[in-house]
């Protein structure tokens, strides 16, 4: 190695050329590779990503508007009703009239004639007379009051009516303006809009809203993806990132917008950067961001912008990028549930900030109870986790695997000074998303027999893969409803309690599943049940 330094080379760990390594040749080529810069702490992060992450405004329908927030106070422009109405079907008088009314003794008033809803009255009430009325109809001149239609009866002549019950002043009568005043604000600035929202404002005639926005333009890159739908070639994969991303940014408020794969191509990769920048406020990208050869995100950025950051000092967020070129980019990690959990952690929370946006579940962390021990890996994580009733269990798998996406509903925070967490303990889980309810848990080792079951049954089967102590403890403590456990019947222990349903083998190994007593008999343990005596039939 000494050799490289006194070559020039510099690091020699960035250039490797044919040498011999503790007497073994080394089988690389020269290559060059070019290390993070300095990783830098989350706390500088987020400040990179308040000081360059702006929202926008626009103007939109309001049939448009669900889930946007307000960028300006509305304002009726009119009363609300703008005149007096009906609240009920019946007869529009003067109270007064009805004063000496009694079911034993009603009051005779003459009709005047009938005013629907949607029409301008020309009749005047006077005394001793009444006009049929609709419910939301514009109360006559003379009226002020309604007498509900239950306590009426007409005439044989229709020329007439009884009223068996007096009304006070303004009874069944909505005063003009007193649902809205106009000039008072209906919605303040910030309010995120949906259906009762919407419904205002198209009560006080508006039709057009000024709303907070943030277009995100998504970018996938490498030459190893494929869009989804179409089947990749050996050594590619289809795109998940393009489809995880922008649902998350839609939980955010904001709205993305999709420019597709783009190749390992500098040319190519700065055209559909530059197209997004002119059409975007802000702009993700995923993959070829960490220090490889093929990685050329870094390179673009460098030279058409400013990286103002390349590393975050966190699991998975090493090969993550912080830039400007002309608008801010953000390179995530490639592997999806790295991607996504980086989104969730740092991104999403400045894109709600921008907009003000603060409703959904994903916008609010949730306690739970660890149901695993976790070692720390010494660094600053974000562990994915699966949330069954009430506790978490970490996903271990490996930070490329698809299933980890698929398994988690968030992920938890473990910091760099932590060793151990201990089964047992609360955890805030920052969620993707809703967390779905599980109808059948399952715990323990899964196999190809068990997926088969659980395919042919008709609700949801949350699947926690744990050790054996581990999923006959899940069992134990209600968190499970069925365990399998890569053992024999007569391999496993103190069985108080639990309840064997079927051994068969698997792979040549013996495998049992077990279900506590006091569960056998519950529905959708029933319905397990004959889908196994289905499957092991054919």
């Amino acid at each position: 190695m000494l050799h490289l330094f006194r070559a020039g080379f510099g690091n020699p760990m960035e250039y490797i050329g044919a040498t011999y390594l503790f007497g073994s040749p080394l089988l690389h080529t020269m290559t060059n590779r070019k290390e993070f810069h300095e990783l830098i702490p989350i706390e500088r992060a987020e400040e990179l990503l308040r000081s360059i992450i702006r929202s926008s405004t626009e103007t939109v329908p309001i049939d448009l508007a669900y889930r946007c927030i307000l960028a300006e106070d509305v304002f009726a422009p009119t009363d609300v009703p703008s005149f007096d109405r009906a609240d009920m079907d019946g007869y529009a008088v003067r109270a007064a009239d009805t004063y000496s009314a009694r079911e034993e003794e009603p009051v005779q008033l003459v009709i005047r004639g009938r005013i629907p809803a949607g029409a301008v009255p020309s009749l005047t009430i006077s005394e001793g007379t009444a006009a049929e009325i609709s419910t939301g109809a514009m109360l006559p001149a003379g009226a002020d009051a309604v007498v509900m239609v239950e306590y009426t009866k007409e005439g044989e002549s229709s020329s007439s009516v009884s009223i068996y019950r007096a009304v006070h002043v303004f009874e069944n009568v909505m005063r003009a303006g007193a649902d809205i005043r106009g000039g008072t604000r209906v919605l303040p600035k910030g309010t995120l809009l949906g259906s009762r929202e919407t419904g205002v404002l198209a009560a006080i005639g508006v039709s057009h809203v000024r709303v907070r926005s943030l277009r995100i333009g998504i970018i996938s890159t490498g030459n190893e993806l494929v869009p989804a739908g179409e089947k990749p070639e050996p050594g590619q994969v289809c795109d998940v990132n393009a489809h995880t991303i922008a649902t998350a940014v839609r939980e955010c408020g904001a709205t993305p917008v999709a420019y597709g794969i783009v190749s390992d191509d500098e040319k190519k990769t700065v055209e559909v950067l530059r197209r997004a920048i002119s059409e975007c406020d802000l702009i993700l990208t995923s993959g070829s961001t960490s220090a490889g050869s093929g990685d050329i995100m870094p390179r673009i950025l460098e030279e058409c912008g400013e990286v103002l950051a390349h590393g975050i000092n966190i699991k998975p967020g090493k090969p993550m990028i912080i830039a400007k070129m002309e608008k801010p980019v953000i390179g995530l990690p490639g592997f999806p549930t790295s991607a996504l959990s980086m989104f969730y952690y740092l991104v999403a929370p400045r894109i709600r900030d921008v907009l003000g946006y603060v409703a959904g579940v994903a916008a609010r962390p949730r306690q739970a109870v660890l149901g695993s021990m976790i070692q720390s890996v010494g660094r600053h994580q974000l562990l994915p986790v699966a949330m069954v009733r009430g506790m978490a269990y970490p996903v271990i798998k490996g930070s490329g695997a698809i299933t980890a996406l698929a398994s988690a509903d968030g992920f938890i925070e473990i910091r760099p000074e932590t060793e151990i967490m201990e089964a047992g303990e609360t955890v805030v889980v920052t969620l993707f998303g809703d967390a779905a309810a599980n109808d059948l848990v399952f715990a323990g080792a899964a196999c190809d027999e068990v997926n088969r079951i659980v395919e042919m049954l008709p609700f949801r089967v949350r699947m926690i893969h744990t050790g054996v102590a581990a999923g006959i403890d899940a069992l134990r403590n209600g968190i499970a409803d069925i365990a399998g456990i890569p053992l024999s019947e007569d391999e496993l222990l103190d069985m108080d309690g639990v309840s064997v349903i079927h051994e068969f083998l698997h792979g040549g190994d013996a495998y049992t599943l077990i279900v506590r007593h006091d569960q056998i008999g519950s529905e959708n343990v029933k319905s397990f049940l004959s889908a196994i005596s289905d499957s092991f039939k054919e």
